[in-house]
């Protein structure tokens, strides 16, 4: 005789609950032991729930604009890019650096 997947569940929590192992609880109720373990298995694994695509969109900061950055090439060897920010100390020692290798 086959059982659907509801009777299987049901049994299962019954075996479960029963204290018996499953031979005897098997041998108790005419089931066949294989076949509950294998029932047993599948409903200990997680069901898979269907997956839900979630639209990210990107947000900005209330008056915050976005800004980029200066390019500056210098003689036509280097490229330097400038943001907004940047620590003047920093881009005198890029520009030192760069005049020494002139």
């Amino acid at each position: 005789m086959k059982h659907n997947r509801e009777f299987w569940i049901q049994q299962v929590e019954r075996w479960r609950a029963s204290g018996l192992t499953q031979a005897a609880y098997c041998r108790r109720h005419r089931l066949m032991k294989g076949t509950l373990g294998y029932w047993a298995c599948v409903l200990k694994k997680p069901t898979r729930s269907k997956t839900q695509l979630v639209e990210v969109g990107r947000a900005e900061a209330a008056g915050q604009t976005v800004r980029s950055p200066i390019e500056l090439v210098v003689q036509r060897r280097y490229l330097l890019r400038l943001w907004p920010g940047m620590d003047m100390g920093h881009m005198r020692d890029v520009l030192s650096v760069l005049e020494d290798r002139s």
